[in-house]
């Protein structure tokens, strides 16, 4: 981590001499000198993270490196809040008569950091730290392999097979009458939770049960969260009843309605016996040999779960699994074993006897072994650096801090960076690389842009196996993303020490320390009062997750955002805002560069006085405003990623903002075609707000055209068309779409010109298409099967209003994903042989009038079925042997009364 800090302080360095050469004219030959002994000691940093593991005194130098750095850093990022040239004139006034008071003490700063490090170079002399020669020098020689959507799926795990089985016979023994609490036990990594998602997804229990819900519980939750997510899961009206169900009526109200329910419940991740006490109270017996599953780390908590049926102790993988699994991690696909590579398995079977048979450890170390060449050398040198003690938790740990370790030291600050967020959170990919770009950790990369630059450190970490992918955009990358439990205490563990990260995770943990502890960065993951506010004026990020806004309490916390002075990144999470005063919000922020307020309530004025320099990011979705619509209307050149909502106005001067790449939900009423500036967009989703004059319309769509025929950089479009907008008859029909376009989200009556006439309507390239709202009389896959780059296809709420879907011979030819979702007069649909052959994945939702499911069965590659408020018909034909012989070659099946 301290080459990581060194190497950015150096390339700050070497840019704000290039930016602001004639306001540091004074100082400049101060920093070159700076840069020189900085420059010296990074040659040595590699050698000295090697040893400082087993030598105190080279982890002293080490830190002292990095904390010199971070000193250059706030140094430099002070000084430049001074000379920022985006101040309001009253301001600049301000700082120029203050500028010369500054420029003396930068100047005395920069004197005495030159000699501290001038005393740390000498120092390495003693502690004989030496530059790593090419021969040592410890580097990965394997280009990065990037994964994609066909490659291995994460979650898997060899050697369950049997256990799966076993579990799943004992929740359909029906001698068993009584509500049986089955737990899989074991320590962290050893594959409980994949285990649990292999039962859950069984065929077999989704034709014996009535209902089945999954609940993740983890070390902090709320009871009723917990039973509000297992009572709208089995019963999704009760999530819109008015007045809703209050939580002291929640217990009452899940029991009324798993009572007349053969249930199937997991809760994944119980600690504590404790915590079955509480949930217990939501679980009722209802004699009909309902079944819950429960993976725990404590056999307590099975016992106190249930007594009377023995937990599932989950064994360690034998020899020859822990082999299989070890070369599929490491090569990222299946390998058969008479294909193992002979050298390669002699070295194989030493590692993953160092391994344990715990699966968490041989995933990691393969994907460790993923970035080394496939030779007797590259592996037989990793096995040498394992010496570990028998003990298999103790294994995982050393494997885990061995893969962190092994990282490139790009890598490192973004792996950290996943320490702040909370326990199973929903983690995007897209927002947290904004964030990394923010702080500066992407490193650069020829012509690529910084943000396939980000994409790639995402890819890298996902191919390491250190971060799980659980949802994967349309294009095949990361969309959302977790962390295990063990990893995740790894990077907290190494951001505390590292001074990377201070994490706040529990109850009772004090804020208002912060000053003190001088975080670089800090995330609250828990509401508390703070008395004095919580500021520190070091802090780079600050990460709030419910702050201040819960079930029971809506109430304000306190944030002093004027301590916060070099901040780059702020993320505030379901936050009460409307109490912010323009004194408060957010004063002096000189180096934000990142700002998201998900789901917050903010006053609309909240922007008003918008004085952000070099903001790059802003994201309000989900945000509420108090009394009205927030407005936006400020002029910020550096803006690149916009992520609005409906309610969020957006009155920018768009011409003025030409380096914006991502435009989403963004709601536009006047001045679109200021949008045919911003050349470089490359996602745009706009939302038509207000037009009931026919001729302004015919105006708007006219502008809207040229923008698209000047964005031609766009890969992602989306268009909404408002309540009260018209749209002239054939005003879109030669709406352009031009040839990058891959993924296009169509909402509204008017995409009925574009639709059915013909498919060169539509980008060539076209990989997801999304319609809805459009009111489709004529049937449109004849025109949509001929899309041949399509994988992705969802004909949502009212998109088509017929009564009959034909999928005819070679269509569709590499559609993986349909949704049929809210088609409300749909009744017949027809699927001809050599349709959709390679369709893997079929949502059918709330399609009540659909009496019949159509011939799966000519779909030989369908994965995945889920049915949901199907018609009575479907539902008697699936429960019985009617319809048994269209869906027993999928292997999952999932149905929704």
């Amino acid at each position: 981590m301290a080459e990581s800090a060194v190497g950015y302080v150096l390339q700050k360095l070497a840019d704000t001499l290039l930016k602001k050469a004639q306001e540091l004219q004074a100082v400049s030959g101060q920093i070159k000198q700076m840069q020189q002994e900085l420059s010296l000691i990074q040659a040595y940093l590699r050698d000295a993270d090697s040893k400082s593991h087993k030598n105190e005194s080279v982890k002293e130098w080490v830190k002292q490196v990095r904390d010199i750095a971070h000193r250059i850093e706030d140094v430099i990022d002070t000084f430049l809040i001074v000379i920022e040239e985006n101040h309001p004139w009253y301001r600049k006034i301000f700082m120029w008569l203050k500028k010369p008071c500054k420029i003396y003490k930068l100047s005395g700063e920069l004197k005495e950091i030159t000699q501290d490090l001038k005393k740390i170079y000498q120092l390495r002399i003693n502690l004989e730290i030496t530059i790593r020669g090419a021969d040592n020098e410890q580097i990965d020689p394997v280009p990065f392999r990037p994964t994609k959507p066909t490659d291995v799926d994460e979650s898997e795990v060899v050697g369950l097979e049997n256990d799966k089985q076993n579990i799943i016979n004992q929740l359909l023994d029906t001698k068993i009458s009584r509500r049986m609490v089955l737990s899989i036990v074991g320590i962290g990594g050893l594959g409980k939770t994949t285990l649990a998602q292999k039962v859950f997804k069984s065929a077999e229990l989704e034709r014996h049960f009535d209902c089945r819900t999954w609940v993740s519980i983890s070390q902090k939750f709320n009871i009723n969260d917990i039973f509000r997510k297992i009572l709208y899961s089995i019963e999704p009206t009760m999530e819109n009843k008015k007045p809703p169900v209050t939580d002291e009526n929640l217990p009452a109200e899940l029991q009324k309605s798993l009572t007349s329910k053969r249930y199937l419940i997991i809760l994944d991740d119980v600690w504590r016996d404790s915590d079955w006490e509480q949930l217990k109270n939501g679980l009722p017996d209802p004699e009909n040999a309902s079944r819950v599953i429960i993976t725990s780390r404590s056999v307590d908590v099975a016992l106190a779960a249930d007594c009377n049926t023995t937990p599932y102790k989950l064994r360690y993988l034998n020899d020859d699994e822990s082999i299989a699994l070890l070369f599929r991690k490491a090569f990222q696909q299946h390998i058969q074993p008479e294909k193992y590579p002979h050298d390669l398995l002699q070295v194989a079977k030493k590692l993953t006897k160092k391994c344990g048979g715990l699966p968490l450890a041989l995933v990691v170390l393969g994907g460790i072994l993923s970035r080394k060449e496939r030779n007797y050398t590259a592996w037989n040198t990793t096995e040498e650096t394992m010496d570990w003690q028998d003990e298999a938790g103790k294994k995982c740990s050393q494997v885990l801090a061995m893969s962190y370790e092994g990282l490139p030291y790009e890598l490192k600050p973004c792996f950290l960076y996943f320490a702040s967020f909370p326990e199973d959170y929903k983690i995007s990919g897209e927002h947290i690389t904004r964030m990394w770009m923010a702080e500066g950790f992407v490193p650069k990369d020829g012509a690529r842009t910084i943000e396939d630059r980000a994409e790639k450190c995402l890819e890298e970490l996902v191919q390491r196996c250190l971060i799980q992918v659980t949802k994967k955009s349309w294009n095949g990358y990361c969309k959302y993303c977790t962390m295990h439990d063990l990893l995740r205490d790894l990077a907290i563990t190494k951001a505390k020490e590292e001074n990377f990260f201070t994490v706040f995770s529990k109850e009772g943990e004090d804020v208002n320390q912060l000053p003190a502890i001088k975080p670089r960065r800090a995330a609250l993951q828990f509401s508390t009062l703070t008395q004095n506010g919580v500021y520190s004026k070091n802090t780079r990020s600050l990460l709030c997750f419910g702050f201040g806004l819960s079930s029971n309490d809506c109430g304000f916390r306190k944030l002093n955002y004027s301590g916060f002075s070099l901040l780059r990144v702020l993320t505030l999470q379901s936050v009460v805002m409307t109490k912010f005063t323009q004194r408060q919000w957010l004063k002096g922020l000189v180096h934000l560069r990142y700002l998201g307020l998900r789901d917050c309530w903010i006053r609309r004025d909240l922007f008003k006085k918008f004085s952000f320099y070099n903001l790059e990011t802003i994201d309000l979705k989900g945000s509420i405003p108090v009394g009205d619509i927030i407005v936006l209307d400020f002029i910020i050149p550096t803006l690149k990623h916009v992520y609005g909502g409906l309610n969020v106005d957006f009155r920018l001067k768009w011409n003025q903002h030409t380096n914006l790449q991502t435009l989403k939900y963004v709601r536009i009423e006047t001045e679109i075609v200021e949008l045919a500036c911003c050349i470089n967009l490359r996602t745009l989703v706009i939302h038509f707000g207000v037009c009931r004059d026919n001729e302004r319309a015919q105006q708007m769509w006219q502008n809207f055209k040229v923008v698209l025929r000047r964005t031609e950089q766009l890969v992602y479009l989306g268009i909404i068309q408002g309540d009260e907008m018209l749209v002239p008859y054939g005003g879109t029909m030669d709406l352009p779409c031009h040839g990058k376009i891959q993924k296009l989200h169509l909402n509204g009556e008017w995409i009925r010109d574009i639709c059915v006439p013909s498919v060169e309507m539509f980008p060539p390239n076209l990989t997801k298409l999304t319609l809805k709202w459009s009111k489709l009389e004529e049937d449109p896959m004849p025109i949509l099967k001929k899309l041949l780059s399509l994988r992705i296809l969802r004909l949502d709420s009212y998109s088509y209003m017929g009564t009959k879907l034909i999928c005819s011979t070679g269509g569709f030819p590499n559609l993986e994903k349909l949704r049929l979702h809210y088609l409300p007069n749909l009744c017949h649909w027809d699927i001809e042989e050599g349709a959709m052959p390679v369709l893997r994945h079929l949502i059918i939702d709330t399609c009540q009038r659909l009496n019949a499911l159509p011939e799966l069965q000519k779909v030989s590659n369908l994965q995945e079925l889920v049915v949901n408020k199907p018609a009575r018909e479907v539902r008697e034909s699936m429960q019985g042997d009617k319809d048994l012989h269209k869906i027993k070659h999928i292997p999952f099946v999932r149905k929704e009364k």
